[in-house]
């Protein structure tokens, strides 16, 4: 019976918190997106390297997420936007016309790392979404194009 009762005064609380969460939601808005700031319209990469990063990349890194079901369960949800918010913070491919060259160049730069130290993509996100996992070969690529990246200094 005591074992009962610890096991009440621990979970009653924890579904109490998830029953109330439910009511707080995240804002899954996105932003409208200018065509005429956005990365692939400005920079024109090749047809592979754009695919790869409209499929892999902008899922998090642009104003166009395509939230998942569980964004609507609290508090996954607020892990996810929280996610969402500190990858367009480090790299936001729907205003990337708002960057000066200098920025441009430094975060090509830190992308060719992330990819090249495996911290992109994420393997939680890869685990939840399968087609989000690079080739081999689209990896080298990618990281070839944002080692390889250059705009004029104005």
């Amino acid at each position: 019976m005591k074992k009962f009762l610890t096991l009440k005064k621990i979970f009653l609380p924890i579904l109490i918190f998830i029953g109330l969460s439910q009511f707080i939601k995240i804002d899954k808005e996105n932003e409208i997106v200018n065509s005429s700031l956005d990365f692939l319209s400005i920079e024109s990469p090749t047809k592979e390297i754009s695919k790869i990063i409209k499929n892999q990349c902008y899922d998090c890194h642009s104003d166009e997420t395509k939230f998942p079901w569980y964004a609507d369960i609290a508090p996954v949800s607020w892990w996810l936007k929280s996610n969402i918010d500190g990858a367009r913070d480090f790299m936001n491919f729907s205003k990337w016309g708002l960057l000066t060259p200098k920025q441009k160049i430094a975060k090509m730069q830190e992308c060719f790392e992330a990819l090249q130290e495996e911290e992109m993509p994420v393997a939680l996100y890869i685990l939840m979404h399968d087609e989000s996992q690079f080739t081999a070969k689209e990896g080298e690529s990618l990281q070839e194009w944002f080692k390889n990246y250059n705009t004029p200094l104005n």
